[in-house]
């Protein structure tokens, strides 16, 4: 695992959006899995699914699903980070459904994300994508909800290195 700090793996984690044709040890696939249930949730529920798919057929009907995005098929790891509706509906009402249950699986999504950068692997957020389609693809039940897809490998480019809006247009201190 890579000695970075957090404040150093945060600030040098970007974008990868073409990836090399190797794969990734299953050690590693399970290290970033391990990772992304340790945020924290809503009431511990976790209510969230997690899909991992090496699949170059399923990674096709994704790409497709996900608006002909190539580096999807290109990622030898593909994880889909669903929200599970109904499990955290039991605890808190609409409030769980409509949003604590978004944002479990969402953390779980960053978790992991840092966690392959950490590991010295790149990937990619994609969160346009056809809901209905990707949830087909699948076969998810009713209640679970595709929230993003995880596209991670190793980089095939050095990633573009995105400005950020000035602090003091986002942070409003009272």
């Amino acid at each position: 695992m890579s000695d970075k700090n957090f404040l150093e793996l945060i600030s040098t984690r970007h974008s990868v959006r073409s990836f090399k044709d190797s794969s990734i040890s299953e050690d590693k696939i399970n290290l970033i899995l391990d990772a992304s249930i340790k945020g924290p949730s809503a009431g511990n529920l976790q209510s969230y699914q997690i899909i991992v798919t090496l699949s170059k057929s399923k990674k096709e009907k994704l790409k497709e699903a996900a608006h002909d995005q190539q580096y999807i098929l290109e990622a030898p790891v593909v994880m889909i980070f669903c929200a599970d509706t109904k499990r955290s509906q039991i605890e808190y009402g609409a409030r769980g459904e409509e949003l604590f249950c978004i944002q479990d699986a969402t953390i779980a999504c960053v978790y992991s994300q840092l966690a392959a950068h950490s590991l010295g692997l790149s990937s990619v957020w994609i969160g346009s994508f056809d809901e209905k389609k990707i949830s087909e693809t699948l076969n998810l039940q009713k209640n679970v909800k595709p929230i993003a897809i995880l596209p991670i490998g190793f980089a095939n480019e050095i990633p573009e290195i995105t400005p950020r809006r000035p602090i003091g247009e986002i942070i409003h201190k009272i």
